[in-house]
């Protein structure tokens, strides 16, 4: 602020000015003591009082001198101020070389003043003529104005200090710019632009924890707040951007998990290993236990579903949220694959107290799925029902069946707590749990977010009804093999290939 060093040399200087005058006050009190005592011969009292009068009148004077001096670089502040500020009676600038201290401190001080002014009057310049602009110039954040063709019109320092590139971002195009990706399912940038033109005169939006690629392949996450105003002839600028950076933030969240994927991974090994020493007893040893040893050994052999499913769903999340989970879909018959599935959950049911019914019809037209993928879709969403139905709600039922559209729909319907209205918007987002629940029911909070990315892979979509104290109807689609695009069928056994992913690029020339 003052300058390195120039502050403790005026600290220095006014310590040394204050204990000299101290020193030396001291030093007349006690010459005043010597003479009173040795030469003039008074009596005790009269010495101490002359004494105190002394002490009284010494620190009144040195008191005095303190002040006149420390102060003087306060008002040479004071005069500098005065001298820029408008003002009827002139003010002339202070003469900081008569100073006795903190001369160094003063100065620079002074030419901050100077610089300031300077500034301010430039700015008022500007802000009488463009009073916008100035202020946009002058914000913290990076602020970005956008043309119809999505060429950028206006940007302020920080915009260019956030692409950390040197090339001035004016009239270049955003989408060349910056590589926006938006999470699966919200709406992009170029999206609500196109819709705001359609239906909206002026219109506002935020999106939070978006990833962004600027110059030299920096990524950082930000929030975006976007407002539109429809073009018109008095300003060249459609939308304006303002960006804040959140790199910090959701950066942790996505180490975090990148870590926790590599942990995780690690426990396949010895975690296969388990479930076969299980699988071996089982059909070795199953016939000579007891009913209770019996129930041990399924509460093993679900213990470890369980925990095969955990480390499915992280490695699969992670995969997910660096673009590196593909899907190769097939022909199959989805009664038989979605029977199969749910007898595989009915050990995990039994176990629990609960039963699962499965109604499908047989006319279902072949659908195009992963099998690996879609399987792990549904054991999530039975999973949960079968999580969260209490002890004497027994029953789960599974529908599935050909819908208006000719989509392929699956129900998982149980009876339980349900959903609070609150956690509903939410329910779909990584991490997301109900907040009432978490203390009494395991969980990540990450298998509704893979399950909707793998959905979506799929080409259907995923949906919820819920009512607390009443339960939970958890839906999805999947599309008949007939109806997916034939572009995206390669070689000769028709495989489909798709990419799960949680984000989606802004712009459509790019989008996958």
């Amino acid at each position: 602020m003052g300058g390195p060093g120039y502050l403790e040399k005026a600290q220095k200087s006014i310590r040394i000015y204050v204990l000299s005058l101290v020193f030396i006050s001291g030093l007349l009190l006690i010459g005043i003591w010597w003479v009173v005592d040795d030469y003039l011969g008074y009596g005790l009292i009269i010495t101490l009082v002359i004494l105190a009068g002394s002490w009284l009148f010494l620190s009144y004077a040195t008191g005095l001198i303190i002040a006149r001096q420390v102060t003087k670089p306060l008002t040479a502040i004071s005069q500098a101020i005065m001298h820029v500020s408008p003002s009827p009676l002139p003010v002339p600038a202070p003469q900081i070389e008569k100073l006795g201290m903190a001369k160094e401190l003063i100065a620079n001080l002074t030419r901050q003043v100077y610089d300031f002014a300077s500034r301010a009057n430039d700015a008022n310049y500007r802000l009488e003529h463009n009073p916008v602009d100035s202020i946009l110039q002058q914000l913290p954040v990076p602020i970005i104005g956008l043309n119809q063709e999505a060429n950028i019109v206006f940007s302020n320092p920080k915009a260019q200090e956030y692409s950390k590139s040197e090339e001035s971002l004016l009239g270049k195009n955003i989408y060349n710019k910056f590589d926006i990706l938006f999470r699966d399912g919200e709406i992009t940038l170029e999206d609500w632009i196109e819709r705001c033109r359609n239906n909206s005169v002026t219109a506002q939006k935020v999106w939070h924890g978006i990833r962004m690629t600027t110059y030299q392949e920096a990524t950082q996450y930000c929030d975006i707040a976007a407002s539109y105003v429809q073009k018109s002839a008095d300003s060249p600028i459609e939308v304006l951007l303002t960006i804040f950076d959140q790199t910090d933030n959701y950066s942790e969240e996505e180490e975090g998990l990148s870590f926790i994927a590599l942990a995780v991974h690690e426990l396949r090994a010895p975690l296969t290993i388990l479930k076969g020493y299980i699988e071996v007893f089982d059909e070795e040893l199953s016939d000579d236990l007891d009913p209770e040893m019996q129930s041990f050994m399924q509460k093993m052999q679900v213990a470890a579903e369980n925990l095969t499913a955990f480390v499915g769903n992280i490695l699969n999340v992670a995969r997910v949220e660096h673009n590196q989970l593909s899907l190769k879909l097939h022909e199959e018959d989805w009664k038989e694959t979605l029977s199969a599935i749910v007898s595989n959950m009915q050990l995990r049911a039994r176990v629990h107290g609960k039963t699962l019914e499965l109604t499908i019809p047989d006319n279902l037209p072949k659908v195009g799925i992963d099998k690996v993928s879609i399987a792990e879709v549904a054991i999530n969403l039975i999973d949960n029902a079968i999580k969260y139905s209490p002890k004497d709600k027994t029953v789960i039922k599974i529908n599935a069946a050909l819908t208006t559209e000719n989509l392929i729909e699956t129900t998982i319907q149980d009876f339980g707590v349900g959903i609070p209205e609150t956690v509903m918007p939410h329910l779909f987002e990584k991490y997301s749990r109900n907040y009432r629940n978490k203390a009494n029911i395991t969980g990540t909070g990450l298998g509704l977010y893979l399950s909707k990315a793998l959905v979506a892979a799929h080409g259907g979509n995923i949906w919820v009804r819920s009512k607390e104290g009443e339960g939970s109807i958890f839906g999805f689609t999947i599309l008949p093999y007939s109806q997916l695009a034939d572009k995206d069928k390669s070689g000769d056994n028709s495989i489909i290939k798709r990419s799960a992913h949680g984000w989606i690029k802004n712009h459509s020339l790019s989008r996958q």
